[in-house]
């Protein structure tokens, strides 16, 4: 019995760290993508949520993967590769892989809103998996190395506080700005329109390349460090980074339930 509880307090942990955006990234994008659906997609969007808005439900799948049901997701919100690969090489190993990740399980849940078969519950869930796996990719840290674990292993100092590279990213640079989901995802909310129109026809395979590309950066900047502090001069290179992936989800989060919603 002892044993069985360690288990499930060790999967809890693994689950926390391996979070991505942290709940007030997530509900950013959540935000700023209700704010582009059409007519269309927010009427199916209701009718699949009720009362609850895209922003609500935006950690849903990191909140119930300590849920026996849904503990095989874990490997769901993140795709591990090795660093170096060429576009080409990239491509081929993301589409050729068999085991379920980030890539694999976004396309499966859109599928399933797309399926006219699919209950009405199985479709709601879908939707929560979407929302959640579009914001994740876009996490760089969530396109990474396995044997760093997204960058959790790799300690660092921020704040005069320990943290890790994952988490930096998730949650701590993001915060450091000191103000609400809401009021970030107003000061986001300003990308222009001829940009959107591109960030939503851009391929899914290159939404997952451009995180690839920040991380295997971030993990060279990190080797090259003589300090592991973190001080504000990489705060401040970083944060555009950081606010552009942020937008690109939310603005093609809403690409892609506006065409399944046509």
């Amino acid at each position: 019995m002892k044993n069985k509880y360690l288990l499930s307090f060790a999967f809890i942990i693994v689950s926390l760290v391996l979070v991505s955006w942290g709940r007030t990234g997530h509900r950013i994008i959540g935000k700023i993508a209700a704010n582009h659906l059409t007519t269309k997609a927010q009427l199916a969007v209701k009718d699949l949520l009720g009362s609850e808005s895209l922003a609500d439900v935006s950690s849903w799948a990191d909140e119930v993967r300590g849920q026996e049901v849904y503990r095989k997701t874990g490997s769901w919100h993140f795709l591990n590769l090795p660093l170096g690969l060429s576009y080409p090489e990239f491509q081929k190993q993301v589409m050729s892989m068999t085991d379920e990740n980030v890539y694999s399980a976004l396309l499966q849940a859109e599928k399933t809103l797309k399926d006219a078969t699919a209950s009405k519950e199985s479709k709601a869930v879908a939707l929560k998996f979407v929302v959640h796996f579009v914001g994740d990719l876009h996490q760089p840290m969530h396109i990474s190395r396995a044997e760093d674990k997204g960058g959790n292993t790799i300690q660092l100092n921020y704040e005069d506080k320990g943290t890790n590279l994952h988490s930096l990213w998730d949650t701590k640079m993001l915060e450091h700005q000191g103000l609400s989901y809401e009021q970030l995802a107003v000061k986001y909310d300003n990308v222009p329109l001829k940009t959107m129109k591109q960030w939503q026809s851009d391929p899914l395979i290159k939404w997952v390349w451009e995180s690839y590309e920040i991380s295997s950066k971030l993990y060279a900047e990190v080797d090259q460090m003589s300090s592991r502090k973190i001080d504000d001069a990489y705060y401040l290179r970083h944060l555009p980074t950081m606010e552009i992936r942020i937008q690109q989800a939310g603005i093609r989060l809403a690409g892609v339930l506006n065409t399944i919603y046509k």
